[in-house]
């Protein structure tokens, strides 16, 4: 699936040629407070794999000691949390119209999660320790 997505003024936009169809949610504290809620991503990208047009309108911001996260410079729209342990990308729903097929299928930092969040779907559930030993054993 193609996807093609913008960020709130148009100033940044992200291609991805190809990408499955899944959605992981993270509850972690600092996205949270990122996203205003849970970060709701696309699998992870790595940069060989997409295009970004705007990049000087881009803003970084170094979340942790292995992520950096990105907005707009202009809008302040989220654009993606980088993670620098696979170097890879995970951008939000939000930016791409075209999900309509997509499937939530992992949900991340579980145990941050608040308990006003409940989702239908059955997804695989990882604490923060199960998904840094995951993370950090994988890469």
């Amino acid at each position: 699936m193609k996807l093609e997505g913008q960020c709130l003024c148009g100033k940044v936009h992200v291609t991805i040629p190809k990408i499955a169809e899944e959605i992981t949610v993270c509850h972690c504290h600092m996205c949270q407070k990122f996203f205003g809620g849970p970060f709701m991503s696309l699998a992870g990208v790595l940069p060989e794999k997409f295009t970004i047009s705007g990049e000087e309108q881009i803003q970084r911001f170094m979340s942790s000691e292995w992520a950096e996260r990105g907005s707009c410079k202009k809008c302040g729209s989220s654009l993606f949390y980088h993670s620098l342990a696979d170097n890879e990308y995970y951008f939000p729903a939000g930016l791409f119209d075209e999900l309509d097929q997509a499937k939530l299928t992992e949900e991340i930092f579980y145990d941050q999660k608040p308990a006003f969040f409940h989702y239908k779907e059955a997804t695989e559930k990882l604490t923060e320790e199960d998904f840094l030993q995951k993370l950090f054993t994988d890469s």
